[in-house]
């Protein structure tokens, strides 16, 4: 048997927030499996962050195809025994009321809530075995409405019902709590015009945003609460207060 503290699953850990689950997740012992895109060079750019400090497998996953959706389930858990799942992959479907489509809303819903939800039911044995967690991905859009378009905040919003309704039914074996992040150092950001990046970091009480590294470690805190399920925790510089 290993001594190594057992497994943790991101989904989307080519890139931005959940490649900082990753380093985050191998800085802390580790091994890692992450769901990617077919991005050889985002892949390439993980695992060289990472060298040769612990052992990660990146898998080449459609989370929209269930197929092979289980055929990631089957090769972590003929592997290993999950201990940590991170359902962090995104996508983003800009847009008003008026220019959203029927594509970009069941793309959201799709990945956000569909994809997380069939994984927890595949790897719901295994981490029932090792007493684990599962960390749901938000957005504080799904906490108090999105800028991004109805698309993304309604399906960042049912992100928070389904981690309480799994929580429910999973409990006592299973904890599973949601991360709502606010703006992030990543591309998704970097992509935003610059008037709208300075108007919300004057907005933000902390004057910054967050670097992926910081939440990701918030995160996988987070899953190390014993006492803790059901709960949604904002991470936000202070833009959104309750």
């Amino acid at each position: 048997m290993s001594d190594r503290p057992g497994c943790v699953v991101v989904t989307g850990g080519a890139r931005g927030l959940g490649r900082a689950f990753v380093e985050e997740a191998v800085a802390r012992d580790y091994e890692v499996y992450f769901t990617h895109r077919g991005r050889s060079a985002d892949v390439d750019a993980t695992l060289a962050a990472v060298g040769a400090r612990g052992r990660v497998t990146p898998v080449e996953t459609d989370l929209l195809d269930d197929g092979a959706l289980l055929e990631f389930a089957d090769v972590v858990t003929g592997q290993s025994r999950v201990h940590i799942l991170v359902n962090n992959a995104g996508t983003m479907a800009h847009g008003t009321l008026d220019e959203t489509t029927h594509e970009g809303w069941d793309r959201s819903f799709g990945v956000h809530v569909t994809a997380p939800m069939k994984l927890t039911r595949a790897l719901a044995p295994s981490l029932a075995f090792t007493s684990g967690a599962i960390l749901n991905i938000s957005s504080t859009g799904g906490v108090v409405g999105s800028m991004h378009g109805v698309s993304y905040g309604a399906s960042k919003t049912a992100v928070v019902g389904l981690s309480k309704s799994l929580a429910r039914e999973l409990a006592p074996h299973v904890r599973v709590n949601t991360l709502a992040p606010g703006p992030v150092d990543t591309e998704m950001w970097s992509d935003l015009p610059a008037v709208e990046r300075e108007l919300t970091i004057a907005e933000t009480p902390l004057q910054r945003i967050g670097t992926p590294r910081e939440v990701a470690s918030a995160g996988l805190d987070i899953c190390h609460w014993p006492y803790a399920t059901g709960q949604t925790v904002v991470i936000d510089g202070g833009r959104v207060m309750s």
